[in-house]
C-alpha cells in the first residue's frame, strides 16, 4: 500500500517522487526498463538553471555551450558568441541515474523492469497490475502519477489522452573531430532537412558530437533518417570524417494538454505535454511540473480529498506559470511552418547584424523563448511581414539606420 505510485522513472516522475517522500509520504516509482535513464532518447541540452533545479552534482556535465549558429541550406547564417555559458550537454543517462538516488535517498522506492499493464479505480484510489521479469504483481495507490512519457499509457487508461502536433527526431552520438568551436552549437533548418524543426550538432568533446534532426510535419513524405542524411550531405564541411556510434531518437509533444489531473490521477512530463514547443526541451518544464504536481499532491494527500476538484489546482498552477509560454511558442512554430527556405535564408542574413545579434545575446533563454520574442519581434509572432522587411531592410540598408521601428512600421 503505497500513498502514490509513479509510473516512469525519467527526470519529471523521480522528482515528483522524491518531493513528496521528503514530506514524509510512501512512493514507488514503476520504470519499465531495467536501467534508470536507458535507452537515452534526449539531446542532454540543459540550462544551468534546470542543473541547479535538479540538485544532482556537476560530474554529470560533459561540455558547457557559449553560443550557436543557425544555418541555412542557401548559404545564410545567424552566429551568435556570447562568452557566457547559456546551456550545457550533460550525460542524460547519469543524469536521470543522479535523480533516481537522490528519490531513494528521500525515502521513495524505485523498482526497474516493472511494466504497468493497467490500472483499476477503486475506493481507495487506484490498484496498479505490474509486470516484472520473474512474475505480475499489483500495488494499491490513493495516488496514481503518470509520468510514462509522450506515449503514456496511464494518460490513456485516465481518458486524458490528447492529440495534437508532435516532433519525431532521429539522432546518434558521433565521432567528430571538432577541435575548434566545440562550445558551439549548430543548428541546421530547412524545409528538406527538417519539415517544420530543425536539426543540431552538440559538441560534447573535440572528437564527440550528438547530431540530430526531426519532422513535426503531419506528410513530411520521408523518413527521419532521411532528413538524418540529407543533413549530412548538405553540410559535408561540417560532417567530415564522422562516424556514428549510436543511434537515438524520441518523439516531443507540443502544446498544451487540456486536462492533467483525474480523480486520485495526476500527469506530469511529456506524459501531460510538459515540453517547449520552439525546442521540444522537456526536462526544465517537466521538473517544474514536477513541483507542482508535489505541491499539490502533498497537500491533497494531507488532506485526505483527492478528488478531481482538489486537484484541479495542478492544472491552474501549471497553465498560469507555462500557458503564455506554450501559447507564444506555437504561434512562432506556426508562423514558421509558412517560412519557405528562401525566407528563412533572408531572416537569418537579415539578424545575422551586431544590433540583433546583441538582443539575442541579452535575452535569449532557452528554458523561456518568449523572453527573446518580446524585443526581437515586437511582441508579436513571426511574419511574412516581417520577412518581407528583413528583405527591405537587406536591399536598402538605410532602414536599419533609421532605427528598428522603420523596419516593424514598413
Amino acid at each position: 500500500m503505497y500513498d502514490v505510485i509513479v509510473v516512469g522513472g525519467g527526470p519529471s516522475g523521480v522528482f515528483t517522487a522524491q518531493m513528496l517522500a521528503n514530506q514524509g509520504f510512501h512512493a514507488l516509482v514503476l520504470e519499465e526498463h531495467k536501467e534508470i535513464g536507458e535507452p537515452v532518447q534526449c539531446a542532454g541540452l540543459i540550462s544551468p538553471r534546470t542543473l541547479n533545479l535538479a540538485g544532482v552534482s556537476e560530474n554529470i556535465i560533459i561540455n558547457q555551450l557559449t553560443g550557436a549558429r543557425v544555418l541555412s541550406p542557401l548559404g545564410g547564417m545567424l552566429d551568435i558568441r556570447t562568452g557566457q555559458v547559456h546551456a550545457l550537454a550533460v550525460d542524460r543517462a547519469a543524469f536521470d541515474r543522479q535523480l533516481a538516488i537522490q528519490a531513494q535517498n528521500a525515502g521513495a522506492d524505485v523498482l526497474t523492469g516493472a511494466k504497468v499493464k493497467g490500472l483499476k479505480k477503486n475506493a481507495g484510489g487506484f490498484q496498479v497490475f505490474v509486470q516484472t521479469d520473474s512474475k505480475e504483481i499489483s500495488c494499491q495507490a490513493r495516488l496514481i502519477i503518470g509520468a510514462d512519457g509522450a506515449n503514456s499509457r496511464v494518460a490513456k487508461w485516465l481518458g486524458l489522452n490528447c492529440t495534437g502536433p508532435r516532433a519525431i527526431m532521429y539522432a546518434a552520438d558521433v565521432e567528430l573531430s571538432r577541435p575548434e568551436e566545440n562550445d558551439l552549437v549548430d543548428i541546421f533548418v530547412g524545409r528538406n532537412m527538417a519539415p517544420g524543426w530543425f536539426g543540431w550538432l552538440i559538441p560534447l568533446n573535440k572528437n564527440m558530437c550528438r547530431v540530430g534532426t526531426g519532422f513535426a510535419f503531419s506528410r513530411p513524405g520521408h523518413s527521419p533518417r532521411y532528413f538524418f542524411q540529407h543533413i549530412i550531405e548538405s553540410f559535408p564541411e561540417y560532417f567530415k570524417g564522422f562516424k556514428i556510434l549510436k543511434y537515438t531518437g524520441g518523439t516531443v509533444p507540443m502544446g498544451l494538454m487540456p486536462k492533467i489531473y483525474a480523480p486520485n490521477a495526476m500527469l506530469v512530463g511529456d506524459a501531460a505535454w510538459q515540453t517547449k514547443p520552439v525546442s521540444g526541451g522537456g526536462i526544465y518544464p517537466g521538473m517544474r511540473g514536477a513541483q507542482l504536481c508535489a505541491q499539490v499532491a502533498a497537500q491533497a494527500l494531507k488532506e485526505d480529498n483527492l478528488s478531481e476538484k482538489t486537484l484541479s489546482r495542478y492544472q491552474l498552477l501549471w497553465n498560469e506559470e507555462f500557458s503564455q509560454e506554450i501559447r507564444c511558442g506555437l504561434s512562432h512554430r506556426e508562423s514558421y511552418l509558412n517560412f519557405s527556405d528562401r525566407d528563412i535564408d533572408l531572416l537569418l542574413r537579415f539578424l545575422n547584424k551586431p544590433y540583433w545579434q546583441n538582443i539575442i545575446s541579452k535575452y535569449g533563454d532557452i528554458d523561456y523563448p518568449s523572453i527573446l520574442a518580446r524585443p526581437l519581434f515586437n511582441a508579436g509572432p513571426w511574419t511574412r511581414g516581417f520577412v518581407k522587411a528583413a528583405v527591405y531592410v537587406a536591399e536598402h540598408g538605410s532602414a536599419l539606420k533609421k532605427g528598428i521601428k522603420s523596419v516593424f512600421s514598413w
